[in-house]
């Protein structure tokens, strides 16, 4: 009996233990094959949520956050993306400037004298309404540009435009590949380049971003995008993914596959965004454009001067927001059932048919919501911003000039210094160039005699300004590369720009963009910091020439054609409004 019995446990053992080895063998095979799937799936569908591959410890946490995301919440060696659970993700990098690491100033500092965006937590919860609202998944409707083909400032205007209707769209914006800027020189750029744009994406739960080569991977190789004409599956030609050599194939196949949209042309149409998918909210955008363009309420059409020193209330009711924002627009153009439903929605610069964005995001697109339409100019001032680099190294310049200023003269404590934008190089505008005398002449009566005056120009030949040198302590961006060793001169008209918006009283060149974003930065700062002028938009800003223009940004003007030429206080004015409600729908 005992021999039986110890035949019977040894036969139970030998089970026991090759049933254990079954489930571990079992176990290691299901591991395998979703390993390989999951891996399989990270090679063609690319990292959605961290697209440039930034990892946790490259965020810089602002230091109000540190108690949310401590370091011992960040695992270094794994990617970051949007369903990662550190205080749900609440780094708001972008909104913290650190220049330690870039040779000072202090943060403090720094954020003092650059820092005209805000930290709104709330703002980073928004999704838009066509977006689906779902934390950490995948969004499969994308929108694609073409970059503008002029200088910097037109490509960062068709930039953000872009960037605010991917958003507005509720979907993945997906990046053109590294290219070649007009004016910045021979190197190949990305956007990531001059914005957090990583960041971005990080930051905010409704905002999608992916890099081309991405977007070729998990759409285009794999089969799943069309002629948007014969339904016939379009791969990339030659299955091509990295464009960054030459990319007119590229925007060609994307004009292929994508919804090109006929007519947006910001010049001739006002682009509408609804307020949700309904039909009536369509229908209502339509009925309202009809009504004021057919004067059915018996008012005449809207002219520009209606508006001059009198802007519309941001909440005021539909007709009379876009009444104000239509700047003799024959047109609207509304994103409508047919583009809601379009996988790729694309943006072509293409003189043949028209299409080119050369437009401030907010002199384009007009919200049915009033609400949406304030986040929206939140989100672009609080986000869109040049990186720390380079606003550090302007922080120095001016921090520089002001000490520069004190120093000419003792009584000016607060090293107050005036500004001048001065285009001349190969800008197509003639009129602009006017001798030194003559820019003496035209600014004279608002700036003080003897004072420091800090040029931003292209002009090359410095001797040319030597009639205000006569006049005034003159300094230019060649006086301080002490303060910018190792800065790309790539970065210099940047620098130029931040450290010109600091002037006390500045002088820009008309139909700059160039001037015309140092305007919409000191609108921002003035905002923010409620400096005189800021409860009408309005600010101690000039241009040479012409005439009739001198004193444009010294009352407020609505939104007028040619929407390129000035940034228009709508841009900044009053944009606060409406965070509490905002919070109110986010949660």
């Amino acid at each position: 009996m005992a021999n039986n019995n110890s035949k019977r446990t040894s036969s139970t053992r030998k089970k026991a233990v090759n049933c254990l080895l079954f489930t571990a063998i079992l176990t290691v095979s299901v591991f395998n094959i979703y390993y390989f799937h999951y891996t399989d799936n990270i090679s063609q569908h690319g990292n959605h949520h961290n697209p440039l591959g930034l990892n946790k410890e490259e965020i810089i946490t602002p230091k109000s956050e540190t108690k949310a995301a401590s370091n011992k919440d960040l695992d270094k060696n794994k990617p970051v993306n949007k369903s990662d659970n550190v205080e749900e993700q609440r780094q708001h990098s972008v909104a913290d400037l650190s220049c330690t690491k870039y040779g000072g100033p202090s943060d403090e500092v720094a954020s003092q004298e650059m820092a005209f965006w805000s930290d709104i937590p709330s703002d980073a919860k928004y999704y838009s309404p066509f977006h689906h609202g779902q934390k950490g998944v995948d969004n499969d409707k994308y929108l694609t540009f073409e970059p503008d083909h002029g200088g910097w400032n037109n490509i960062r205007m068709a930039m953000e435009t872009a960037l605010v209707m991917a958003h507005a769209m509720g979907r993945t914006l997906v990046l053109p590949p590294e290219q070649r800027m007009y004016l910045l020189g021979k190197d190949h750029f990305s956007f990531n380049d001059f914005f957090h744009l990583d960041s971005i994406a990080l930051e905010h739960d409704g905002f999608d971003l992916m890099t081309m080569e991405d977007f070729l991977k998990k759409e285009g190789v794999t089969g799943k995008l069309t002629d948007t004409k014969t339904g016939n599956v379009m791969k990339p030609p030659n299955n091509k993914v990295d464009w960054s050599d030459d990319n007119k194939q590229l925007f060609e196949y994307l004009r292929t596959i994508g919804h090109v949209p006929k007519g947006w042309n910001p010049n001739k149409c006002i682009a509408a965004i609804p307020s949700s998918t309904s039909a009536t909210d369509i229908k209502e955008l339509r009925q309202t454009f009809d009504d004021i363009v057919h004067e059915k309420d018996g008012r005449k059409l809207p002219t520009y001067e209606d508006f001059e020193g009198n802007p519309t209330p941001v909440d005021a009711p539909l007709k009379e927001r876009m009444r104000e924002m239509l700047a003799e627009r024959k047109n609207v153009c509304i994103y409508d059932a047919v583009m809601q439903q379009s996988k790729v929605v694309h943006f072509s610069v293409d003189k043949s048919q028209d299409a080119r964005m050369l437009t401030h995001f907010y002199a384009f697109l007009f919200f049915q919501d009033w609400k949406q339409d304030l986040w929206t100019k939140r989100f672009v001032r609080d986000h869109v911003r040049y990186v720390d680099e380079i606003v550090c190294a302007a922080a120095r310049i001016v921090e520089a000039v002001r000490e520069r200023a004190r120093k000419k003269d003792a009584s000016n404590v607060d090293g107050l210094f005036d500004s001048f934008h001065v285009r001349r190089g190969d800008f197509q505008y003639k009129k602009t160039r006017l001798s030194a005398e003559e820019l003496y002449s035209r600014s004279k009566n608002e700036l003080k005699e003897g004072g420091t005056l800090f040029i931003a120009t292209d002009e090359r030949d410095k001797k040319f300004f030597q009639p205000l040198a006569d006049k005034y302590d003159v300094c230019f961006l060649d006086d301080f590369q002490d303060k910018i060793t190792g800065i790309s001169s790539n970065y210099y008209g940047m620098l130029d720009q931040l450290v010109a918006s600091k002037g006390r009283v500045f002088y820009g060149t008309w139909w700059s963009t160039l001037s015309g974003y140092i305007n919409r930065m000191r609108g921002y700062y003035n905002a923010k910091h409620k400096l005189d002028g800021y409860e009408d938009g309005t600010m101690e800003s000039y241009y040479f020439i012409p005439d009739d223009k001198k004193d444009q940004m010294t009352k407020y003007h609505a939104v007028k054609l040619p929407l390129y030429m000035r940034e228009f206080p709508t841009s900044w004015l009053n944009i606060d409004k409406g965070i509490e409600e905002i919070a109110q729908i986010s949660d």
